[in-house]
Parts: structure tokens; C-alpha cells; sequence
């Protein structure tokens, strides 16, 4: 197999064909992309926040009214990710009528 792209070399296109030596050579120097670090199954406030998609001061609230349950590490304060899935699928009463 063999790949062709076009090189500008001082305002001249010239096509540049690449074999698969010359692929296996570019692919062995290219940087591959890290793999993503599994998910912590607990979030800082701010990032409960985010995953939520409402205010800090949102994800507060709903950890005074118990709504959510807070894990203390120290000085912070964490949220595991499963309560606040459960909270989003928990059905709420509609108040409009």
C-alpha cells in the first residue's frame, strides 16, 4: 500500500508518495495518544457541579437538604458519582398541574 500527499516547497506542489517502510517510520515516531485514567467513582463539588450542569452553589443546596450525600476526605468534601446518577434518575414530582 502506498500514499500519496502533496508537499509545498517554496509555492511548488510536489506529490510525495509513501510506502509502507516510509508509513511504519512516521508511525513509530508519532506520539500515541495516552489512554484516559478510569473514572473516579467520586467528584469534588465543582466537578459534581459541572457533571450536573448547574452552580456550585446548586450541588451545596442539595447537600444541606440531604439530597445528596457528602464524603469527607480530609477538608474536602466529595460526592460519588452513583448518588448523583441516582439523583438524576429518581423521579421528581412535577408541581404543574
Amino acid at each position: 500500500m502506498s500514499v500519496t500527499v502533496t508537499v509545498l516547497l517554496n509555492g511548488v506542489s510536489v506529490p510525495v508518495v509513501l510506502d509502507d517502510d516510509a508509513l511504519a517510520a512516521i508511525a513509530a515516531v508519532t506520539p500515541q495518544p495516552e489512554t484516559a485514567a478510569p473514572e473516579s467513582p467520586f467528584m469534588t463539588i465543582v466537578e459534581a457541579a459541572g457533571y450536573l450542569r448547574c452552580s456550585r452553589q446548586r450541588i451545596d443546596d442539595l447537600l444541606s437538604a440531604r439530597r445528596l450525600e457528602r464524603v469527607k476526605d480530609g477538608a474536602r468534601t466529595l460526592i460519588r458519582r452513583s448518588d448523583l446518577d441516582a439523583y438524576l434518575n429518581c423521579p421528581r414530582q412535577s408541581y404543574r398541574t
